[in-house]
């Protein structure tokens, strides 16, 4: 796929900051130059490959100041709203007859069944965060894991994200040290140690963890607030206005967010990866700044024995 370096065509505008790139309508705040359609096109074309081979890598470069990042957000976020959308009518139309419909219809869906989850088969053995309609939807619609490798470096990404028109249900993963709002546990050495005996204390607890769901639900975090659009920072603060975790609340987020960002290691360290059970299977992972992947993944592999 080619692109000349010049301004778009007019019949490349649908309207005035919405252009059409790889079949694509693409949302953008700002008129964008070659390079960055360029840029963008390559997005859209390699996730398109992705979607019909089952995998696909793309190393894209462009230099500091060009908008990599928003060009970066602007294809990933455009492609996976058209694709997501355009998966689950298909998953729809592919539905086929269910037999015990013959007999009972009422309570079998009218006759018809998505084929990925036929009446007659056992209900999954998983939690309850991975529900038949939420499995659907994350089928539907890629996660896309947007990793930097400073969490100053994500904080800058989501306020690029937030110049953008999308606005889809993002958390942002980060340590007890960042997320923790128990006074209590403030200035401590080992959060994380400190954290999990909290938690394991029957007696006392830890307050601002049974008020998890707080946080989750404050107006700032809906529509018409910030509407998902928050940092580390932002989420801290919610927290320390309800005495709510946090942590356990971008966690519990991520479960059905459609875009996390999240430090190189938490999907490049196996580790850490089983450890807060994020699945990157049928993902879109964008590595910012991936120069730095070479000492992230050699300390990955690494241990120090003494």
């Amino acid at each position: 796929m080619k692109y000349a370096v010049q301004e778009p065509k007019s019949n490349t505008i649908i309207s005035k900051n919405v252009y059409h790139i790889g079949g694509i309508p693409v949302e953008f705040p700002y008129q964008p130059y070659g390079t960055q359609l360029a840029f963008m096109g390559r997005v859209i074309s390699t996730l398109d490959r992705a979607q019909t081979d089952g995998h696909c890598h793309a190393l894209l470069e462009s230099p500091t100041g060009t908008g990599k990042s928003l060009s970066l957000l602007c294809s990933a976020l455009a492609w996976q709203k058209y694709r997501g959308a355009k998966n689950l009518n298909a998953r729809i139309l592919r539905s086929k007859p269910d037999p015990n419909a013959l007999s009972d219809p009422l309570n079998h869906g009218g006759g018809f069944v998505p084929e990925s989850q036929p009446s007659s088969a056992p209900a999954p053995e998983r939690g309850p965060s991975t529900t038949n309609g939420k499995n659907v939807k994350k089928l539907a619609t890629p996660t896309i894991f947007y990793a930097s490798r400073t969490h100053s470096q994500i904080s800058q990404v989501i306020r690029e994200y937030r110049k953008t028109a999308f606005r889809v249900p993002m958390a942002v993963l980060a340590s007890r040290k960042h997320y923790c709002t128990n006074p209590s546990l403030q200035g401590r050495e080992n959060i994380d140690e400190e954290c999990k005996l909290l938690l394991n204390n029957r007696e006392a607890g830890c307050s601002e963890f049974k008020n998890v769901s707080k946080v989750k639900s404050h107006p700032s975090l809906q529509k018409e607030g910030c509407h998902e659009a928050h940092d580390i920072e932002d989420l801290v603060k919610v927290g320390r206005i309800v005495n709510g975790c946090s942590y356990f609340a971008a966690l519990s987020m991520a479960e059905d967010a459609q875009l996390i960002f999240c430090p190189y290691s938490y999907i490049i360290n196996p580790i850490i990866r089983r450890a807060m059970e994020i699945d990157i299977k049928g993902a879109v992972i964008i590595l910012d700044e991936a120069h730095n992947i070479e000492d992230m993944a050699r300390e990955a592999g690494s241990m120090e024995v003494r």
